[in-house]
């Protein structure tokens, strides 16, 4: 995938860019992955709350090469340069009504959440609400809407494209976002990533970020079954673990 002149336009303004069926040739294989690794966890989900299960990706040979493909590389590398970082990955079954929020605040180099949903989900069940330009205004946490604005979750402005499986959506990390409604068992994939670090306000960033030994990162599979393509998103966080 390139990126166009006018979705980095729009991404850069807005804080998100939605892809109606970017992944819908391969999520058949991602989502039995998905399931066959939250069954092999032990994890019991049971609706009361959510569940997550974190390094999805790096526990499977199978879902390492999504950070291989041309659709999911030529759009973390179209949004944040082609020396882009992988920082990790992470899976959620959602259940009903989140709270508004930003993932991060004041990092100094941009990062990003590529999210795909595995459900059919609109705005009034559980589809991802996100605020356009909100990544620039210095959000921090949980937000109570009745004490700012004085009405509730429901309420705030914002964009919540229809989703079907196969669907993405990409948001910088300071982006306001939030899901309200549906089911108990909303499945979510994502992956996390950020742009390579250079001043040492930068790198300095990056290793608050990371993880504080290389085997904290669990990224044996990822790396040893990597070609030199995505060696290249790993690369940095390894020196900097090493150094």
């Amino acid at each position: 995938m390139t990126v166009s002149s006018q979705q980095k336009r729009f991404f850069d303004d807005f804080g998100y860019i939605f892809l109606p069926g970017l992944m819908k040739e391969e999520v058949g294989w991602i989502t039995e992955e998905y399931e066959r690794l939250f069954s092999e966890s032990g994890i019991v989900h049971d609706g009361t709350k959510r569940s997550s299960l974190g390094h999805i990706v790096e526990k499977s040979e199978l879902l390492c090469t999504l950070l291989d493909h041309p659709k999911v590389d030529g759009l973390l590398a179209g949004l944040m340069g082609d020396d882009y970082n992988y920082l990790g990955s992470g899976a959620d079954l959602y259940v009903e009504d989140g709270l508004w929020h930003p993932d991060c605040h004041d990092a100094p180099v941009l990062q990003v959440k590529w999210a795909m949903y595995l459900d059919h989900l609109t705005i009034d069940a559980g589809a991802l609400r996100v605020v356009p330009g909100s990544h620039k205004q210095g959000w921090v946490g949980n937000l109570d809407t009745e004490s700012l604005w004085g009405f509730g979750m429901e309420e705030v402005p914002c964009v919540a494209p229809d989703n079907e499986p196969g669907d993405v959506l990409v948001f910088n990390l300071q982006t306001l976002h939030n899901s309200l409604g549906g089911g108990k068992r909303r499945r979510m994939l994502n992956m996390v990533a950020c742009a390579a670090c250079r001043t040492e306000e930068e790198i300095t960033f990056l290793k608050k970020r990371i993880p504080k030994t290389r085997t904290e990162l669990q990224w044996e599979i990822m790396r040893n079954t990597a070609p030199p393509q995505r060696l290249r998103r790993l690369n940095q966080l390894w020196k900097v673990l090493g150094s």
